[in-house]
């Protein structure tokens, strides 16, 4: 069937995600040590990252909200030092929102809006992140007809229930569906055994895993996604 609904990923597929989170977790930082200088030794960038690692092994299922999880992170590791728990958590959010902003100060690979604002002329357009990125903060929720992410259905990729929520969001069946995303097994593997077609997204020069299938269609630039789509829409 003609092909109606592309669906992509966001972190590492429009935009390298690292450097993006290294620069929020700085502003968090120079955040903290500007408003509770007395609590930056022990609220470093490295110390919540452990208390985060901590806390997904206590409670895997925080992997499927990265907000609230950053969020909690943050607050133990002010309860930690000395801060009440109240204190603490209220101090997090605000935190979170510092990191939250700069998190969505991104940088797209190249050509990525063109070939967006491209698409969204003749096809519908969804965003499908285990992320927490906000595409109005982004800057380009306009060219999008809806957004699933681990945090609003509920459950991460791979599981299914991203792909299901993007198929009724866009009313299409599986096979009028192509998912292009970075991810070997979260994005790439898991679309095609949910019905979707695929496109390996390999923009950071990952290597495919030995034990995975090879994708049938895999690009080192957005722009080779305009022609290699008539192969995929008929």
């Amino acid at each position: 069937m003609a092909l109606r609904l592309i669906t992509f990923d966001l972190d590492n597929t429009l935009w390298p995600v690292d450097e993006v989170i290294r620069q929020a977790e700085r502003a968090t930082s120079e955040w903290i040590a500007e408003r509770h200088p007395d609590a930056a030794e022990a609220l470093t960038a490295g110390r919540i990252r452990a208390v985060r690692d901590r806390l997904v092994r206590e409670h895997p299922d925080y992997l499927n909200n990265l907000t609230r999880l950053r969020r909690d992170a943050m607050a133990e590791a002010f309860i930690a030092a000395g801060f009440a728990d109240r204190e603490a958590r209220h101090i997090a959010a605000d935190a979170f929102q510092v990191f939250h902003q700069a998190r969505n100060q991104v940088t797209f690979f190249p050509g990525a809006l063109e070939v967006l604002e491209t698409l969204a002329d003749s096809y519908a357009l969804g965003a499908l992140s285990n992320g927490n990125s906000d595409l109005k903060r982004v800057g380009i929720d306009d060219l999008f007809a809806f957004h699933h992410s681990a945090e609003s259905v509920g459950r991460r990729k791979p599981e299914p229930d991203m792909f299901h929520a993007a198929l009724r969001s866009a009313g299409v069946s599986a096979d009028q569906a192509l998912h292009v995303g970075d991810h070997p097994l979260e994005d790439v593997d898991a679309a095609r055994r949910h019905g979707f077609q695929a496109v390996w997204a390999n923009l950071i020069d990952l290597d495919w895993p030995a034990d995975l299938d090879r994708p049938a269609h895999h690009i080192h630039h957005l722009r080779e996604l305009t022609d290699l789509l008539p192969l995929l829409d008929n």
